[in-house]
């Protein structure tokens, strides 16, 4: 359980990293799409960070310390 609370941590914080930026600029985070837009970025990098997260914080209780 470990393992699934670390990687949802790691998976989380970069994709919020990777949000911001997209907000920031669409196309840096986009660049194999055709079409870039903010929207796109908070559906792609959005719910990969919602998932995480919420792994993340079902996890968090059974950590091991």
């Amino acid at each position: 359980m470990q393992v699934v609370y670390l990687l949802a941590k790691g998976i989380f914080w970069i994709s919020l990293f990777l949000l911001l930026l997209g907000l920031w600029r669409p196309w840096v985070v986009l660049w194999w799409l055709e079409y870039q837009n903010r929207l796109r970025v908070i559906k792609y990098y959005g719910s990969i960070m919602t998932v995480a997260g919420i792994l993340w914080l079902i996890t968090k209780g059974t950590r091991l310390y």
